[in-house]
Order: structure tokens, then sequence, then C-alpha cells
């Protein structure tokens, strides 16, 4: 889809990189642990292991953080898995949906950054992945368009009602900077204000049943361009950005639904780029253009522990869910862990790094 010359909500993200996460390590989990014996054997043997975990906590605080995980007390009680007419019934809506949940990506935009050379002679180009955004438009059967126009498969969606409720008079994002780290969303009827520092009001408005048009902000002159229109007719939805007349189809996202198979189309040549999501009793897999390299597979328990796997092994995660919040962990070099806890009309969201604490406060 090449709409990525739009301007998305880029600092409107409480979540880092994920490939930021993979190079940290994280406290042994449970399963991982081994019986340590009580045998001496020596001093300096013991000055190396304790030099070595003061290490490994040095380098978790000062590079990202190993996150927090709730206890399975905090977690409380497994949810009911959602039936197809409540996600149906809660498609084509505004819904935050923090990055902690867990994201899998289906189109992802990205942008160029000049970056030094190694030998710092010089510099060269680099393609970077966009933030994800934890605010946008949810489109069924665990489909999310965030406001940076990423499209991605939530896990916990397919099977659970949303973690923040979608019927709220207004809900206030804080990140620790402060002002300058606050978004406010209102929702007035069938349309949602969403306000950021420095940033214009962006717009996202429940046309119909059917229809919802995300206006993102910017000056007037220019608004038809930041204009996305999703329609869903039948078993089709799509996603359509600005184009000039005859090159729709170049600016266009085609989501089709044919029995437990959906099909993502985003540009060019159709059946070529498409991702195609199969969904079995307790398994989902991704496939994108790539083969095997392109695989996603991931797991699902009506307990609510579901667990992603990712091509070639190269890395996993896993997410657990309870009435009161959800953990997330990530394994690649290391581990670390992510978590959302509800607290009445508060849900704060802990993630690995520095300054990475969010409230969210809803009000109805």
């Amino acid at each position: 889809m090449m709409i990525s010359q739009l301007s998305p909500l880029r600092n409107q993200t409480t979540a880092r990189a994920s490939q930021a996460t993979k190079k940290t390590e994280a406290p042994v989990l449970p399963s991982d642990q081994v019986e340590i014996s009580a045998q001496d054997r020596g001093s300096s043997k013991r000055w190396v292991g304790a030099l070595a975990l003061g290490g490994l906590s040095v380098a978790c605080m000062l590079l990202s953080g190993c996150g927090t995980q709730l206890s399975p007390e905090q977690l409380g009680a497994t949810l009911p898995v959602q039936t197809a007419a409540q996600d149906s019934q809660q498609a084509l809506r505004f819904e935050v949906i923090p990055n902690a949940m867990g994201k899998v990506d289906i189109i992802r935009q990205t942008h160029t950054e000049t970056v030094p050379d190694s030998d710092g002679e010089g510099t060269r180009t680099e393609t970077v992945k966009d933030d994800l955004q934890p605010v946008g438009v949810y489109l069924g059967n665990g489909l999310y368009l965030d406001a940076g126009l990423n499209v991605s498969l939530v896990p916990d969606r397919v099977l659970h009602q949303p973690i923040i409720p979608q019927d709220f008079r207004q809900i206030n994002i804080q990140g620790q900077l402060g002002s300058w780290s606050r978004n406010t969303i209102t929702q007035n009827g069938n349309q949602v204000s969403i306000r950021s520092p420095l940033s214009f009001t962006s717009t996202v408005t429940r046309d119909s049943e059917n229809k919802t048009t995300l206006q993102l902000g910017t000056f007037s002159p220019f608004q038809k361009f930041n204009r996305i229109e999703i329609t869903r007719d039948g078993n089709r939805t799509v996603i359509q950005g600005w184009a000039p007349h005859g090159l729709q189809a170049l600016n266009r996202i085609e989501i089709t639904q044919e029995g437990n198979v959906t099909n993502v189309h985003p540009w060019g040549i159709g059946g070529l780029v498409d991702t195609r999501i199969t969904r079995e009793a307790d398994k989902i897999t991704v496939q994108r253009f790539g083969g095997s390299l392109g695989r996603t597979d991931i797991q699902l328990n009506a307990n609510g522990q579901q667990k992603i796997s990712e091509p070639w092994g190269l890395g996993s995660q896993s997410i657990a869910r309870g009435e009161n919040g959800m953990n997330y962990s990530e394994r690649g070099l290391g581990t670390t862990h992510s978590s959302i806890l509800s607290q009445g009309n508060d849900f704060l969201v802990r993630e690995p790094g520095i300054l990475s604490t969010t409230t969210i406060t809803v009000q109805k």
C-alpha cells in the first residue's frame, strides 16, 4: 500500500521498536531455572558469578529494562471467548490497543533515515519501520489499522473483548514526560477526536455501520490527502487512501474473508504480495510473501494463553490475558516483559525501557 507519504501520528506511540527489545537479557523465568549446588567452588568463582549477575542487572536497567510481569493473582480469572457477532459489532470502531498487547505485522509502513557509515567517513540511507501506534480502527477478526497506517493482527483480540472499552466519553493517555506525553481522546456521538502535543487534531468518524473515515490531522488545504475511508461490504473490507483518478488501486488495501481464511492485499499484482491468514480451532497461520521465512504461527488457548512463533524460530512471544489485565513476553537474544493492569478506570501499561510506563484513564 503506497500511502506512507501520509502524515501518521508519529508522536502518539508509547511503544519502542520491537528490534530494540530483543537485544536485552532478563531475569531467568521459572521454566528456565536450574538447581544450584551448595558445593563451595571457591571465592574467585563466587565473585565472577556475582559480577556476572550484577552486570546483567545493570544491562537490563541501562539498555532497555526487562519489564514487568503480573502475577496470576493480578491477572485474575479467565475471560470468556467472544462470539463472531460480538466481534463484528465492534469492527470499524475506534479502539485503543496498546502495543503491550502484542501485534503481528501484516502491513508495516516504513521511512528512510540518513545514518553515519561505520567508518565515520560518510553517510548512508536506511529503510526503517515506522512506530506502531496505540490508537486506530479495529477492523474485525483481530485486525487493527492504527493511526500510522500499519495493519496488525492482535492475537488476543481474536479471542477476547477489547481491554480498553470502546464506550467512553474521554480517554487520557499519559506518559512519564508530563504534558509532552499526554494524548487526549474525546468521543462525541459518532466521532472520536485525538489530540496530541504539537500535533493537529485527528478524527475517526463512524459514518455508518459499514463505513468509517480516518482523518489524519494536517493543514486544511492538505486534508484530502490525509483522509482514509474504510468500507465493509459483506466479506470484503476496503481501506482507501487518496489517489489521482484512475489510480485508486495503488493506494488501497483489500481484506477478504472466505471461510476460515482472511486475505490481505496491500498493493501490486493480485496474489503476489498478499498475506494469507488461516484460522483453525486453536491455531492461526500468517503466511506472507516469501515462503517459510514469511510465516508466523500463533497458538490460541481459550484460557487466555497464546504463543507467537516467529519465522525459522528466531524469536517468540507469549501472551496471558485475564479479567484484570495481561502479560506480554518476548524472547529473542534475551527476554523482556510488558504488562497491562486494570485499576478501576485506569490502565497501567508497563513496557521495557526507561520512562516507558503509561497510564490510560477512561471516563464514561
